[in-house]
């Protein structure tokens, strides 16, 4: 019964971050549906275009629901690579009525692997971390719409369990988010400082975190310690986590790199517009971005793009 009141108050939370598409998102989507007939069973819109809100110079971020990989690569092995390293990752520039410009990093994942692992199914925190962040859903279906709003509830009680050993009691209302968004960045190769970039995010949401906290740790229904085996054992989850998460970072990246148009040049832009390292490439190393991906690589990292 505690279980169900508290899954009823998240959802609350999660349909309370429903907010309409900003035009450009709108646009993007249906783009998006149109050049996949058939295949999409639902987006979810996130990241920074979502937080800044009407930004025509922002990469829109979205990841689309399918029922299979195979409606979107059909066989062989761009679906292989899909099941065996999700998400697929595809780039899409459009114009809009207005003639404005319009670029997205859509991310393909199948409807089943996308709960599985945001409800806390994965060892690695990237989705179900990413998705305890204010999210948009959009899907005609009302079963597909309500299955994503309770996944989106469970990745913030996924989080929050992940970093609740680690935390002392009383637990301050914004500590397990700003502390379980770093953490999981700490695990991807990311540009940005993590801890200032979870902050950042947490601050623009503060009144939404603040009930996550309220309901989530209420009555000190996790326990909170900050010290002792559980305490350990936590830590050394998220150290696994860093061992494991960067080197399949760079897997996804160099898989990126290799199967969406512009995939280096969008990179490299990402990795500028967060750490202002601009890094020149050949003509030779933009048509064979695999081939030069360690120098790439290492040229970046000396220069300080990730930390």
């Amino acid at each position: 019964m505690k279980e169900d009141a508290l899954l009823q108050g998240l959802r609350e939370i999660i349909r309370a971050d429903q907010l309409p598409l900003n035009p450009a998102a709108v646009s993007m989507a249906d783009a998006i549906c149109a050049k996949h007939p058939g295949a999409v069973r639902a987006l979810v819109f996130y990241g920074s275009a979502l937080r800044m809100g009407e930004r025509a110079d922002k990469m829109l971020d979205f990841y689309v629901i399918v029922d299979s990989y195979r409606a979107i690569h059909g066989f062989g092995l761009k679906q292989f690579a899909s099941f065996l390293i999700p998400p697929s990752v595809h780039f899409l520039e459009i114009r809009d009525a207005d003639g404005m410009r319009l670029r997205s990093k859509y991310a393909i994942v199948s409807e089943k692997a996308f709960h599985r692992r945001t409800r806390g199914g994965a060892f690695e925190s990237m989705l179900w971390a990413r998705f305890a962040q204010p999210a948009t859903i959009i899907a005609d279906n009302p079963a597909v719409y309500d299955a994503l709003v309770d996944t989106l509830a469970l990745a913030c009680v996924k989080l929050a369990r992940e970093v609740a050993p680690m935390l002392d009691y009383p637990v301050q209302p914004l500590d397990p988010w700003v502390r379980g968004l770093a953490e999981s960045y700490r695990t991807e190769l990311r540009p940005e400082k993590p801890e200032a970039r979870a902050r950042e995010i947490v601050g623009r949401f503060e009144a939404r975190y603040r009930k996550l906290t309220d309901l989530i740790f209420a009555e000190q229904s996790l326990p909170t310690t900050g010290w002792g085996v559980a305490a350990a054992l936590c830590r050394m989850r998220w150290f696994l986590r860093r061992v494991i998460g960067k080197p399949a970072g760079a897997l996804r990246v160099l898989k990126a790199a290799a199967t969406f148009d512009a995939g280096l040049d969008y990179i490299l832009e990402k990795v500028e517009s967060h750490s202002g390292v601009k890094l020149i490439v050949s003509d030779n190393e933009r048509k064979h971005p695999v081939l030069h991906a360690p120098v790439l690589a290492w040229r970046l990292f000396r220069a300080g793009a990730f930390r």
